[in-house]
């Protein structure tokens, strides 16, 4: 039986001949070329596309693989009514992400953001001295497999290292994990603190006044989960007091960051457009975990990353 493959992603033309030499009876169609009349014999979904019509239109569609780790902008409560299962690209982003990460921190702790600004204005001299890694403690909100990667980075620059996951269950590369609740209750002890939590109802503002305000004074914050866990009025005002010496940020409430945002004059603060999970290496990854689901697929066995609709990620 043919299974109809409808794909919101270019392919290269070796991954096109790869799915038809592997996989004789998928049959792939191009969004941008599939006629109205065969959305009806579509069963998988490679990526996602605001050009999708409704889910209605695909009465055959039994599983979406996204080309993301985050799922937030899918109609999960559709998919979820429809039994239409969800896979993501999970473990895809743990390099680029570190490697971002590092960026960040090295620009502010190294002085790298402040040499740039003066050498544009051809200026000698860094009035900060600035500090190192070593002996710093950071707390990773999210325990998933680029909190992993990072905190394992980390480790080797002198780093201890500390994450915050639902149930509060121990994860390789920590030095301890907790609970929301008994995160919250180490903050102050924090001299970075990384937001990698999913964008779902329960994580929506989950970055307000309060939680702030219970940081260490100075702290270094950076956002790399979602720009909606964030409130961003609440994170304008502490990074204006300075109970945030440094913000990072990579996600926003809003993308693009309106040109009229306060963000953007704010000293203390790097501003990165939504960039950190990106690498030249990203298709071809996310290509070899679709093909691995196609086997299972077509196998009837269990997929990797499936997405638990009900909890968002």
């Amino acid at each position: 039986m043919t299974q109809w493959l409808l794909t919101c992603v270019e392919l290269k033309e070796e991954q096109k001949t790869y799915l038809q030499d592997n996989f004789p009876t998928i049959r792939v169609a191009s969004i941008d070329l599939l006629a109205v009349s065969d959305y009806e014999k579509v069963t998988i979904i490679y990526g996602w596309s605001d050009n999708l019509p409704s889910l209605i239109h695909f009465p055959s569609l039994k599983w979406v693989q996204t080309l993301s780790a985050g799922v937030n902008y899918l109609p999960l409560e559709e998919l979820a009514k429809r039994d239409i299962m969800v896979t993501t690209t999970s473990g895809i982003h743990g390099h680029q992400m570190t490697e971002s990460v590092l960026g960040m921190l090295f620009s502010y702790t190294r002085n790298i953001r402040e040499s740039i600004l003066k050498q544009e204005k051809h200026e000698w001299g860094i009035v900060n001295t600035g500090t190192d890694l070593v002996d710093k403690r950071v707390l990773i909100f999210g325990t998933g497999s680029i909190a992993q990667q990072l905190a394992k980075t980390l480790q080797v620059f002198g780093c201890d290292v500390f994450g915050i996951n639902r149930s509060g269950r121990q994860v390789d590369h920590f030095t301890q994990t907790f609970n929301y609740q008994e995160g919250k209750s180490r903050l102050k002890t924090m001299d970075i603190v990384i937001n990698l939590m999913p964008g779902t109802k329960e994580t929506y503002h989950y970055f307000n006044d309060y939680l702030f305000s219970n940081m260490k004074d100075g702290v270094i914050f950076i956002n790399m989960g979602r720009g909606t866990s964030v409130s961003t009025s609440d994170l304008i005002s502490h990074i204006k007091t300075e109970k945030i010496g440094f913000a990072a940020l990579d996600v926003f409430e809003e993308e693009p960051l309106p040109k009229d945002s306060e963000l953007w004059n704010l000293q203390n603060v790097l501003i990165t457009p939504h960039i950190s999970g990106a690498t030249d290496k990203y298709n071809d990854r996310a290509f070899t975990i679709l093909t691995d689901n196609l086997i299972r697929f077509m196998n009837h066995e269990e997929l990797k990353n499936v997405v638990d609709l009900n909890l968002g990620y």
